[in-house]
């Protein structure tokens, strides 16, 4: 793994070149029917410090003509302006001249900074819309890619495709802090109420909504989140599905890093779905008692997401 150290020096800080590295290792991105007609009720609300941090991706989408990723630090550095004094060679440099608040990510504020332990020098992101759901890296492991690893992820979907150890948020950078961060989470669901299908077994477009919209946050989902399934939306509903399966214990199925169900899933499936009322065999074979838990398990995540 190939890490930058930050050379820095007075003329290189006034410069506003400040380098700070990140570990982790590089990846590509992973890209990619009436229950309730909700209209315009599901427009994605955003903080203005998120609407800068757009801005200011595109026009960065490179770092000094080369890739953001290793300089996560750097970029927590030049988007938020801090002073010169809060400029660390490290993200986990940083991260120890910082004030941890919390381990809750849910409970972060808008323009917190969330670390984690991982390589030689950690990673750091800011919380755009607070609560851990929308956080600026530069990285390869993003959900939602805006540039050369530059975008966002969720503290949830970074610490799960990274296995980094998350540290805890800080409302400062090494005692520096974002102008305008401090606020509460902001309802980036637009309020899409609970899907029903969790006790049902019964997929709806909030169900939909749902998927579509936790994709778009941990999965790499880049489509409409109209709440009309397509192939996208049912890969990530796979993968949603099996996350929860993994988290429930074992044996473990890929079908959270593919979206592609097998044997394993299924059977998963099954055996999980007997605390959902399945009560047909543990075969590993779909059919329709079996697609109806597959859908109530994936209820019971999505309804719990944010």
């Amino acid at each position: 793994m190939h890490l930058k150290r930050m050379l820095w020096n007075t003329a290189l800080l006034s410069a506003g070149l400040v380098l700070a590295s990140c570990g982790g290792s590089p990846e590509d991105t992973a890209r990619d029917v009436p229950e309730a007609s909700l209209g315009t009720a599901t427009a994605e609300l955003n903080s203005p410090i998120y609407d800068r941090a757009r801005t200011y991706a595109a026009n960065n989408p490179k770092r000094d003509g080369g890739t953001w990723d290793q300089w996560c630090g750097s970029l927590m550095w030049r988007f938020g302006q801090l002073p010169e004094s809060s400029a660390r060679p490290s993200a986990i440099e940083a991260y120890h001249a910082s004030t941890i608040v919390s381990l809750d990510a849910s409970k972060a504020l808008i323009g917190a900074f969330h670390w984690w332990d991982i390589g030689a020098y950690g990673h750091v992101g800011t919380d755009l819309n607070g609560a851990g759901r929308t956080v600026f890296m530069a990285t390869r492991n993003l959900a939602e890619s805006w540039g050369d690893a530059i975008g966002v992820n969720s503290v949830s979907g970074y610490s799960s495709r990274t296995g980094a150890r998350y540290l805890g948020w800080s409302m400062d950078y090494a005692g520096g802090r974002i102008a305008g961060g401090g606020g509460p989470p902001v309802d980036g669901t637009g309020g899409l109420p609970w899907t029903t299908t969790e006790q049902d077994g019964i997929p709806g477009p909030i169900y939909y909504m749902r998927i579509q919209t936790v994709g778009r946050r941990d999965f790499g989902y880049t489509g409409p989140i109209d709440g009309v399934t397509g192939p996208n939306t049912e890969k990530v509903r796979v993968r949603i599905t099996a996350r929860e399966l993994n988290r429930r214990g074992s044996p473990r199925t890929s079908a959270q890093e593919d979206g592609i169900p097998g044997s394993i899933y299924w059977t998963r499936v099954q055996t999980v779905g007997r605390s959902f009322g399945y009560t047909g065999p543990i075969d590993g074979i779909p059919g329709p008692n079996t697609y109806k838990a597959e859908h109530k398990i994936c209820a019971y995540a999505v309804n719990r997401a944010f």
